[in-house]
């Protein structure tokens, strides 16, 4: 299965975000730690898409995904 990276240039929060599969990995600019999600939507992809295409925020998207949403849950740090 192959891997889709996006290197997130313009956020403060998230500098790459790693997709494969249902599996997604959020590597944060305060720390060097890769967090390891599940998209429980399979919607992530279209979500993370659409944000970077309007320029919003991908931190606020995925903080969103994580806590309201609960599009993503984390599985390991």
């Amino acid at each position: 299965m192959e891997t889709r990276n996006f290197a997130i240039t313009n956020s403060s929060a998230i500098t790459n975000i790693a997709i494969t599969g249902e599996d997604v990995v959020v590597t944060y600019k305060d720390s060097d730690k890769a967090y390891n999600y599940v998209d429980t939507t399979g919607n992530f992809v279209n979500l993370l898409e659409n944000t970077l295409k309007n320029d919003e925020s991908v931190g606020r998207m995925v903080n969103r995904a994580v806590r309201e949403d609960q599009t993503l849950r984390l599985t390991a740090v």
